[in-house]
């Protein structure tokens, strides 16, 4: 045998072996080669945690060098919606100090992920690509979407002191969770510069002892933050005594000022501050005291106080919350004292109270997950899928049918041509003729089954703040569409709206993920293979209000038979003036009226755990006064909410009927939804309430203020598709209305 052909298999894998190495070699150096060209930093989320299915910061950490003497006008990034379709979020950028700002949001915890900023041509400056991982992201943490996130805004605390935000590391009821964050921020300038980037935070805390500090922080962050709240934000602000004049007038925090801010006050006495945190140990020695931030004429409630001075104040803005602290939490001997660490605990069971969950409350809201969801939002999407026009073929029918079929095309076939027409060759005509008339049985029944046009169903929350006349409406929308096609898609207020005394300013319409790790659930990692159209989310700047974004969707794909899922919120004024005469002494006194030009159906009124449902049907014509005391029924907002009643076989014993998770009565899920707390939350319907928990206003009844709620007749918002409203496609929607209105307190005027 020759010996060059008994040597070739070696030189064969000796010269492949070092192509390998050659290639390998050659990555190495063009990825050696994009490290040393400066490419641009991308920082995901609040405190570098962003959560699915919610609004959050995106920045980029650009040199000038890299930008070619260009302007970035706008950015785009493109990720997986909750649908698992690709998305690109197009809007304009924010410059900030050493970069710029935008916002984005993830549906998905795999996926590719694109960042890219443009210049006014639409062309890519800078671009960032990266792989989206449940874990070990490079530029951000990404969590559940029912997560809690708090953030703390605090200068970097010197060495040996401890942060204010680890005080709060076990200040969550039922405890620090799997996904639950609590992240430091000290550079103010990384606050976002929108309201909707805030989204995903539960609570905002904000340490103001530093007048230098806080000076740093840019006049659109603060704007930004103070829109949040207003929208259904919550804010824990801690004042040192001698930082009064930031919250006084033309002071850069003036707007969270729970009232009139004073010079500072002594309290010679911690009883009240000891009671509070649960002390057996006095925090002020005999002789000792301690200097506070002096407020007067305090609009809200004083949840501590000692004598005249107040320490813990809850104020209402907007449908939002600010808790105000009147003293420095992080002062040297404050946290000396042994039970500092619980002060951060009771200001948090403040706003929701305790909701630690019992051994028997976790297996209720397991046993839940395995329906496909474990938050409310899930449950209340199941009746929105439900469409009038819509009709189900039930599967025995079709399997009746199918049967019927092979009956025919063998047996039937076999009799006609063979015993009836004695022609077996007939079957080439027979055959076809069988096939096709199935064929159109089952295309009459595709179409007669379903709709012809796009049907919707929705749900409207429209919340109004009476005093300072801000208006939110959100909507839960569900869209089918009967054939395949790509549309253009927007939301705002109806043409009744006017007739309600609302007007828009802002609208944002998005997806609607579900939470979760079901089947469809943004946590569930099984990718369904399908290819999707992607479409685009543009966002453009508000003109009534700079920190907040109009969204609108454009080129959305919508396949055969299929339904898309939409969240849709608008922000504005309401123009018309409540009458409000409620008064609170021992008890709620009073009268109020429809603040509409419109009737209100199924009216009833909420006040600290009460709620009072009006006579006579609960319908209010325009104007119609109600007394509280003649014409309501009185009941706990707890006994309201789980139906509790008379035993039938024990009048002297009560119960509630349990929560159903597959009960599909919307209002009842609503209700739910709307005053979770007041139910006992988790313990009563084994579901979490995380992901749009901005909706629920039980706090927002214990600070000075009672809540009307009612329906209207009218829808009071719309979806737009391809530029015009679609009333003509709507299969059902309910209105749901709820006014904040004011109640003076005669104790605090007896005591002045």
């Amino acid at each position: 045998m020759d010996q060059s052909s008994q040597l070739s298999p070696v030189v064969r894998r000796v010269a492949t072996v070092s192509l390998i190495v050659l290639l390998m070699l050659f990555g190495l150096l063009i990825n050696s080669a994009d490290a040393q060209s400066g490419e641009p930093q991308v920082s995901v989320g609040i405190g570098g945690v962003a959560k699915l299915g919610h609004w959050v910061p995106v920045r980029f950490s650009v040199a000038a060098s890299e930008l070619d003497g260009k302007s970035p006008a706008t950015f785009r990034v493109t990720v997986l919606d909750g649908d698992d379709t690709p998305a690109s979020i197009v809007g304009p950028v924010v410059t900030c100090k050493d970069g710029f700002q935008g916002v984005m949001q993830f549906g998905r915890t795999y996926g590719d992920a694109k960042f890219e900023l443009l210049d006014a041509d639409g062309n890519s400056l800078v671009e960032f690509n990266s792989v989206i991982r449940k874990t070990n992201n490079d530029f951000m943490e990404l969590v559940a979407s029912t997560g809690r996130l708090i953030a703390c805004l605090e200068p970097e605390p010197a060495e040996g002191n401890r942060s204010f935000a680890s005080q709060f590391d076990a200040a969550l009821p039922g405890g620090l969770q799997e996904d639950d964050r609590i992240v430091s921020i000290a550079t103010l300038d990384d606050l976002p510069r929108t309201a909707i980037a805030l989204e995903s935070c539960d609570s905002l805390i904000l340490l103001a002892n530093d007048r230098a500090w806080i000076d740093g922080v840019s006049t659109e962050a603060v704007q930004s933050v103070a829109t949040w709240v207003r929208n259904g934000g919550h804010i824990v602000i801690a004042a040192g005594p001698d930082q009064g004049s930031l919250f006084q007038e033309a002071g850069i925090l003036q707007s969270f000022a729970p009232g009139t801010i004073g010079g500072v006050a002594e309290v010679e006495s911690s009883r009240r501050l000891e009671e509070f945190c649960s002390s057996k140990e006095p925090y002020l020695a005999r002789g000792e005291t301690m200097r506070v931030l002096q407020i007067d004429n305090i609009v809200g409630r004083v949840e501590l106080g000692q004598g005249e001075t107040p320490l813990v104040v809850r104020s209402p803005l907007g449908l939002g919350e600010v808790t105000f602290v009147t003293f420095d939490p992080t002062d040297e001997k404050f946290l000396g004292w042994k039970s500092s660490s619980r002060f951060a605990q009771s200001l948090m069971k403040l706003r929701i109270g305790d909701a630690s969950q019992s051994e028997s409350d976790v297996r209720g809201g397991s046993a839940v997950r395995h329906s496909g969801y474990s938050d409310l939002v899930g449950q209340m999407k199941v009746p929105l899928e439900r469409f009038t026009s819509l009709l189900f073929i039930p599967f025995v029918l079709i399997a009746a049918l199918i049967a019927l079929y092979i009956l025919c095309i063998g047996v039937g076939d076999w009799f006609l041509v063979g015993r009836l027409f004695k022609k077996h060759e007939l079957t080439w005509i027979t055959f076809p003729l069988i096939a096709a008339g199935f064929c159109a049985i089952a295309w009459y029944g595709a179409s007669a089954s379903r709709p012809s046009t796009i049907q919707i169903n929705q749900v409207e929350l429209v919340d109004i703040d009476s005093k300072s006349g801000h208006v939110r409406a959100t909507a839960w929308v569900n869209l089918y569409s009967p054939r395949g096609r790509t549309i253009d898609v927007s939301f705002g207020a109806s043409e009744k709206s006017s007739e309600f005394g609302l007007q828009a300013e802002t609208s944002r319409v998005t997806w609607l993920g579900l939470p979760g790790d079901g089947l469809g659930g943004m946590m569930n990692r099984a990718n369904p293979g399908l290819y999707r159209t992607g479409y685009q989310q543009e966002l453009s700047a508000s003109s009534e209000n700079a920190a907040d974004l109009n969204v609108d969707m454009n080129g959305v794909e919508l396949q055969v038979s299929s339904t898309r899922p939409l969240l849709a919120q608008w922000n504005g004024k309401f123009r018309s003036e409540s009458d409000s005469r409620l008064q609170f002494s021992d008890q709620l006194e009073g009268t109020f009226a429809n603040p509409f030009d419109v009737p209100l159906r199924d009216c009833k009124l909420f006040y600290n755990d009460l709620v009072y449902i009006i006579r006579s049907g609960g319908t209010l014509k325009a104007g119609d006064d109600v007394d509280i005391q003649s014409e309501t029924t009185e009941k706990t907002v707890r006994s309201f909410l789980t139906r509790r009643s008379r035993s039938a076989d024990d009048k002297n014993k009560s119960q509630s009927v349990p929560w159903d998770s597959g009960d599909i009565r919307i209002k009842r899920i609503m209700d739910m939804m709307m005053f979770y707390h007041g139910s006992g939350g988790q313990s009563y319907t084994g579901l979490t309430h995380s992901y749009h928990d901005f909706i629920e206003m039980t706090p927002n009844a214990s600070m000075g203020q009672a809540i009307l709620v009612g329906q209207l007749k009218d829808r009071a918002s719309t979806l737009e598709i391809d530029g015009e409203q679609a009333d003509d496609f709507y299969d059902s929607s309910l209105t749901i209305v709820r006014v904040l209105l004011p109640v003076e307190n005669i104790n605090k005027k007896r005591k002045r």
